[in-house]
């Protein structure tokens, strides 16, 4: 009796969910089945049993590996960031950026999800990634207007004196673990008697050969006695390749377009932060990624009326 039930058993057919799990399955075995069929049958199987999505990490397709992620983030929260650590090395720039945006929205109260960041921050080869990580961890942020650029000004801007900066004699320092803006390396009152001495320039060539990431610079200028001006701005020939710039330890803003932006000038708005007839302190906090690196023209300060 028991025989004749178990040859029973095995011959009644699947439920309808296992054959469709069944064929879901074998669809997803195939890599060169056609991405649509089986991106939908990927679809079908996470709606049987969700903690299938775990599987498909490393699947060929970009979408499927999208959609696991995504699910994993909904399903585990916080308890998914090993995976999501594995994520920051995906060839997609697609799932890197939502990894990374999830390690922001854990970020304040995750320990482990910080130091993420902080790693993407210093790797990312794509600047969109980066800067995500970037605007989460970065303390400063500011946005002005140049006067030519002021909607409010309708009058002809004159640049009545310039003059530019040494280009000798900069106090330098590397920032490999991107720390020194918490300690305060763009503040007045820091000490960077024991820094190096650096001339404007590419590092590479100046003792720092293969350096890539952040490093600092700092010097001090003397402004004339005041004129009759309506701005002042720090003009910038070229940084290799993005900039981060304090007059007087304010922040007056960025230049961080990537790699792209290496060859070209800038210019910042410091009227308010300028010290006239005083001696001023620029700092200047520059990242680079591949080659070259450092504040390589020259920088003017330009009084404009």
């Amino acid at each position: 009796m028991f025989l004749a039930l178990s040859t029973l058993c095995l011959a009644l057919p699947l439920s309808a969910a296992a054959r469709r799990s069944a064929t879901a399955s074998d669809i997803l075995a195939d890599p060169q089945a056609d991405p649509i069929a089986r991106r939908q049958a990927f679809h079908r199987l996470c709606a049987l049993d969700p903690d299938k999505a775990d599987d498909f990490l490393r699947d060929p397709d970009i979408e499927i590996r999208l959609q696991a992620y995504y699910r994993l983030t909904k399903q585990k929260g916080a308890a998914a960031l090993e995976q999501i650590a594995t994520a920051l090395d995906d060839e997609s720039i697609e799932i890197r950026s939502m990894a990374v945006k999830f390690l922001v929205s854990l970020a304040k109260q995750n320990k482990e999800a910080s130091e993420l960041l902080a790693r993407v921050a210093r790797e990312e080869s794509d600047v969109s990634v980066r800067q995500i990580a970037d605007q989460a961890l970065w303390p400063f942020h500011r946005e002005t207007l140049r006067l030519s650029q002021d909607p409010d000004w309708d009058h002809t801007v004159t640049n009545i004196h310039s003059f530019e900066l040494p280009g000798e004699d900069w106090s330098f320092k590397t920032d490999p673990q991107q720390q020194g803006h918490k300690k305060g390396w763009y503040e007045t009152k820091f000490n960077d008697k024991n820094w190096a001495k650096i001339k404007q320039g590419y590092w590479e060539p100046q003792g720092y050969a293969d350096y890539d990431g952040v490093a600092w610079y700092r010097i001090r200028f003397q402004m004339p006695e005041k004129m009759d001006s309506n701005a002042v701005e720090l003009a910038f020939g070229a940084v290799d390749e993005s900039a981060w710039v304090w007059l007087n330890g304010v922040f007056l803003g960025a230049h961080d377009i990537g790699p792209e932006g290496w060859n070209l000038p800038f210019n910042l708005d410091c009227r308010e932060e300028v010290r006239w007839g005083e001696e001023n302190l620029l700092v200047v906090r520059v990242l680079d990624t591949y080659t070259g690196g450092g504040i390589w023209k020259p920088i003017s300060i330009e009084i404009l009326k």
